[in-house]
């Protein structure tokens, strides 16, 4: 059985042959590519064959969406004193995001001033928004699908997050967000309303693209969306992307990378399939055993592996290798489970400790 096969069985609820351990350490590859510093053995290698050469199962996040805003909204951008700066002018009123480059030598770009920042604000965006269009474009797919072979599977991620946490997080910052939310409730929820309508357009075009899974990049913490919050507007929305989905025999896998213990409970009435990125104990204060028994027995964990253990920072590979040998004699192997990090190799990591749970899990 090819690491395909076996991680896509367990991944639609059925039987493999063995635990997949599937390194998610993108963030990690881009920032040492970047300054020069992938280990040696490493230099030269994409990230899939480093996954290969881990004994991991390839997951490979890639695209089937164009994404347009129409002529109805200008579109003006500039670079000014190392910041780029892009204002949004519709009919309605005008918006603008500023992203800086961090200093070092890998230049990410980060978003620093966000596009709403007053209740005026809102009006913009929903019309920005109205006025995007999706369309299905299936050649990333093909082209990871090809990269990856047997070796793993590629997904795709729907455009937007959770429209609570992408109200919050990408709009308009979580702090101004709150305010904004319990001030003009009618006006927030009016543009969290609009998401839902564009994430199902987008989610019937994904219905019918080649991709198997099907995910939600929320990024979904606990602190941001307590379960009041989460039982009135994420369970609803998922419910209704989950149809979609399901009725075209996807996979819905949603990227929950903080604290989540006390959501948990909720997953199975809202048809997600797999809750990837499951944060555990030195992060929240929870264990993958619970997360498991808190989803039921219907949905895949994928997660396990804490960010900070693979640094030195978190332990010496004695404290490493005893956690991970820990971890393996609870979980189940081939079914309901995939092992995975909690959420990403940092990218001061020890990366030798991600060769060695490869060679622990393969016996």
């Amino acid at each position: 059985m090819t690491r395909r096969e076996n991680y896509t069985r367990i991944l639609t609820g059925g039987e493999g042959e063995f635990l997949p351990f599937v390194p998610n350490f993108d963030h990690w590859y881009q920032v040492n590519s970047a300054r020069g510093t992938l280990p040696v053995k490493y230099q030269g290698l994409d990230r899939n064959e480093i996954v290969r050469r881990v004994q991991g199962t390839i997951w490979a996040r890639t695209g089937c969406l164009d994404r347009e805003i129409d002529g109805s909204v200008e579109i003006v951008k500039k670079e000014e004193n190392g910041a780029i700066i892009t204002a949004y002018h519709t009919p309605v009123g005008s918006v603008q995001t500023v992203h800086r480059r961090a200093g070092d030598i890998t230049q990410a770009l980060f978003l620093k001033e966000h596009w709403i920042k007053e209740v005026s604000d809102l009006k913009v965006v929903a019309w920005i928004v109205e006025h995007t269009r999706f369309r299905l474009n299936t050649k990333p797919f093909w082209e990871s699908e090809a990269a990856v072979g047997e070796d793993g599977i590629s997904l795709v991620g729907l455009p937007y997050c959770l429209p609570y946490i992408h109200f919050g997080k990408n709009d308009c910052g979580w702090e101004r967000g709150i305010y904004l939310f319990h001030d003009h409730r009618a006006e927030v929820e009016g543009l969290l309303e609009l998401y839902t309508q564009k994430a199902a357009e987008a989610a019937r075009l994904l219905a019918q693209a080649p991709a198997l899974v099907i995910t939600s990049p929320d990024n979904m913490d606990e602190w941001t969306t307590p379960p009041a919050i989460f039982k009135k507007y994420a369970i609803p929305y998922y419910q209704k992307i989950a149809s979609i989905l399901h009725s075209a025999g996807k996979v819905f896998q949603v990227h929950w990378c903080g604290r989540t213990q006390h959501l948990l409970e909720f997953v199975p009435e809202c048809g997600i399939d797999v809750v990837e990125a499951i944060a555990v104990r030195p992060m929240s204060d929870l264990t993958i055993p619970e997360a498991l028994e808190k989803v039921g027995e219907k949905v895949v964990v994928q997660g396990g592996l804490p960010s900070v253990i693979f640094c030195e920072q978190g332990g010496s590979r004695q404290d490493f290798q005893k956690y991970v040998a820990e971890l393996l004699e609870k979980v189940p192997h081939g079914r309901r489970f995939a092992l995975g990090m909690s959420d990403n190799v940092p990218p001061d990591a020890d990366f030798d400790r991600v060769e060695m749970v490869g060679e622990m899990v393969a016996g």
